[in-house]
């Protein structure tokens, strides 16, 4: 399931673009890397555009963020424990 969050980005002339930090669970976690990225939505136009990013943060945690284009809105998966 995927939860709202607050991205910061490093921004170029085309808008948002790669994750620099996020704010999540009451606390900023920078990324100090982006291991992979993939995007879906864009060769079908009846799909929003989505654009993924796996990333590590300084902290050594791994996530996936998710950009929807059509809403400029940003989304943390969290993998809920059964």
């Amino acid at each position: 399931m995927f939860e709202a969050v607050e991205v910061e980005t490093l921004d170029f002339y085309t808008g948002q673009q790669e994750p620099r930090r996020f704010y999540w669970k009451n606390r900023w976690w920078t990324i100090d890397d982006v291991i992979d990225r993939w995007y879906e939505g864009y060769a079908d136009e009846t799909r929003v555009p989505m654009r993924y990013f796996r990333v590590r943060t300084l902290e050594g945690g791994v996530f996936i963020l998710r950009y929807n284009q059509l809403f400029d809105r940003w989304a943390l998966l969290v993998k809920e424990r059964l």
